[in-house]
């Protein structure tokens, strides 16, 4: 059976959206993002979407990977968030030793993983490889997943620290710990991730800082990990934007309608700022180039600047009267629930406006940068 195109993935994925707007107040209300939209999706093709080509995934473009998560986040923002950060987990093995691709979809191509890359682990020296320890918080899709990706420092001899490292830990030897109880993205099951001792072989062991960069396979590969995993997390709060402007309808005050227009411009211009940014980073790496330290940034810049925006639209809507506009399931107000999910998202560290702009803005300035933020 041949692999199906990535347009054909975004036709399948949105053929699922009615079923997993229905889902959305079961959602919220449980707690829970159910296994049948998980296979859904994998039937769907969107969890290959990223997945390196030699492990059965398409290595696709990646605007289409983010339009599909934006639309899911329409439909119900826990869910398009929980599979954003699924897919995007996938995104970059093909650079590593090929043992890891054999290792985490050998067995089962549907395999997948949760991440966590605040470095709360810590790794010593063991013949072969690693002995690691440690305790991430908010893993998003935890319990949907067989194998955890995770930063950990590694500590010599001494007990300080020589490095900032990623590991791969098969879910055998770390537990799960249901802690996620967020006001909003009720759904994601960001829980606790615990390795109370586990040896990880060196092929599943890497330096965070000291990438190989003439090792990346595909121009996909290349792109920078920073702009791919805050790009992820920035698109369920623009689709939540935009489904809160959808439920306006016509019971906004009308007194109200100039801040919803300008509430609209603001999501839009995010999304053609976007597609710009990645169009330029996808065409720099496809002819061979690295992007400079200004593409990138201006890529982090406006990402951020994104998920403020979809902040304030959401705040818009619900200022404008909207609350009333639209009920789902059992009459539950679609706005709240958005204004919970996009304030929960919000949070995460790929939306710290305040730091990346100050970074953007010494850079513009033309003074030094050297935060690792971006």
């Amino acid at each position: 059976m041949s692999s199906p195109s990535a347009r054909s993935v975004l036709d399948a994925v949105r053929s699922l959206l009615p079923a997993v707007e229905n889902s959305a107040a079961d959602v919220d209300r449980h707690g829970v993002v159910s296994a049948d939209v998980i296979e859904a999706l994998h039937d769907a093709g969107y969890f290959g979407l990223l997945q390196p080509r030699p492990a059965g995934g398409l290595d696709a473009d990646l605007e289409v990977y983010l339009t599909a998560t934006r639309e899911l986040s329409m439909a119900c923002t826990s869910t398009g968030w929980l599979a954003g950060w699924l897919g995007v987990n996938s995104w970059g093995l093909s650079m590593r030793d090929p043992r890891v691709l054999v290792e985490i979809w050998g067995a089962d191509r549907r395999a997948l993983l949760c991440s966590s890359y605040a470095p709360t682990g810590r790794l010593h020296r063991r013949d072969g490889g690693f002995w690691l320890t440690g305790r991430w918080s908010r893993c998003t899709g935890a319990r949907h997943s067989s194998w955890l990706s995770a930063a950990a420092l590694r500590i010599g001899a001494d007990g300080a620290a020589q490095d900032f490292m990623a590991v791969l830990v098969p879910s055998a030897d770390y537990a799960v710990e249901p802690t996620w109880n967020g006001l909003g993205l009720r759904g994601i099951g960001a829980d606790d991730v615990v390795v109370a001792g586990a040896f990880v072989p060196d092929h599943r062991v890497f330096s965070w800082l000291h990438l190989d960069r003439e090792v990346f396979p595909t121009a996909l590969d290349q792109l920078p990990q920073p702009t791919v995993f805050t790009l992820a997390g920035t698109m369920p709060l623009l689709g939540a934007a935009q489904r809160a402007l959808h439920s306006a309808g016509e019971t906004a005050q009308r007194a109200a309608s100039h801040p919803v227009a300008m509430a609209a411009t603001d999501v839009e211009l995010s999304l053609l700022q976007i597609h710009r940014n990645v169009g330029d980073l996808v065409r720099c790496v496809a002819g061979g180039g690295h992007p400079d330290t200004d593409l990138v940034l201006r890529t982090r810049r406006d990402q951020v600047m994104a998920c403020e925006r979809a902040v304030g639209a959401v705040r818009a809507v619900v200022d404008a009267g909207a609350q009333d506009a639209e009920h789902g399931v059992d009459g539950e107000v679609v706005i709240e629930r958005l204004w919970r999910d996009v304030h929960t998202a919000s949070k995460h560290v790929s939306s710290n406006v305040d730091q990346v702009l100050s970074v953007a803005g010494r850079f513009t300035l033309g003074l030094g940068i050297d935060d690792l933020i971006w």
